[in-house]
């Protein structure tokens, strides 16, 4: 069960403590650089880093803190308790903390319950188990390999929601999404074949496609409502990736309102499209 848990904070000593506890110790660094050693194994556990402490053995700090260093710890168990895991408690001695946030919270709230006087046998346990899941995650790096398929998806879906709107972009997304931009961008391209933004271009385009199919309206108003702010932009969007201008699609390609024309001369309009879809420059 949980003995005690602490906050070490900046300037609190100038060198760790060499003692031997008969308790393990779980320290997770929050800034700064914590050199401890145990026995004669020496370790320099960095921000977002964790150490575990075994229980009989001399621990120590082996070099002098700096001024920034401050850290969470937790001690726990004996030698003989058989509340604690011995598969997690040997299975690794450091690591890096593959969610912060997540232990950051689980330590405040353990510290609050502990100056509360609340924390019951039942409860300490359920704070460490919490604890020592979080440090049994893998790498952040191995954890977002896995989740990409899905991070690439919701991105996908997300963009689909909010097409229309003109700040649309990787950074908007990746923000909605609570992750940074560049990984984003090199999930969803590994997902997709395809960047975020050309994702986000080539739909917009298919829809211009429908709108100027369907509609009469001028090209300023079919890129405004399929989220392009310039019209300058649009058209050479437009233009890169359909081949034509939008002048030059909407002519080859008549409105609805002219359905009769079109059944008329669709075969011929057909033949006239692939064509020019052929050249590599057809002019402004």
């Amino acid at each position: 069960m949980v003995v005690e848990a602490g906050v070490h904070r900046p300037g609190l000593m100038r060198r760790h403590a060499d003692r031997l506890l008969p308790v393990h110790e779980l320290i997770v660094v929050q800034a700064g650089m914590l050199p401890i050693a145990e026995e004669g194994r020496r370790f320099e556990v960095r921000r977002n880093e964790w150490v575990l402490l075994r229980a009989g053995r001399r621990h120590f700090g082996y070099d002098d803190l700096d001024g920034k260093t401050w850290f969470y710890w937790v001690c726990f168990g004996d030698s003989t308790d058989a509340e604690v895991d011995d598969a997690i408690v040997s299975e690794r001695r450091t690591g890096t903390v593959s969610r912060p946030g997540r232990v950051r919270a689980h330590f405040e709230h353990l510290l609050e319950d502990q100056h509360r006087a609340i924390l019951s046998p039942t409860i300490a346990r359920s704070h460490l188990q919490l604890l020592l899941a979080e440090m049994r995650l893998p790498p952040i790096a191995e954890a977002r390999d896995e989740a990409a398929p899905g991070l690439a998806g919701r991105a996908s879906a997300f963009v689909g929601e909010h097409l229309s709107e003109p700040d649309l972009s990787t950074a908007c997304v990746a923000s909605a999404l609570a992750c940074s931009p560049d990984y984003l961008g090199r999930v969803f391209r590994a997902s997709f074949n395809e960047t975020l933004t050309d994702h986000i271009h080539r739909l917009r385009i298919e829809r211009a496609l429908t709108l100027f199919r369907s509609t009469g309206l001028p090209a300023d108003r079919v890129a405004a409502a399929v989220g392009f702010g310039d019209v300058r932009y649009f058209r050479r969007i437009f233009k890169r990736r359909v081949g034509l201008t939008s002048g030059q699609f909407r002519r080859l390609r008549p409105s609805a309102g002219d359905g009769m024309a079109e059944a008329t001369r669709g075969s011929s309009l057909d033949r006239f499209l692939d064509a020019a879809w052929l050249e590599e420059d057809l002019g402004p």
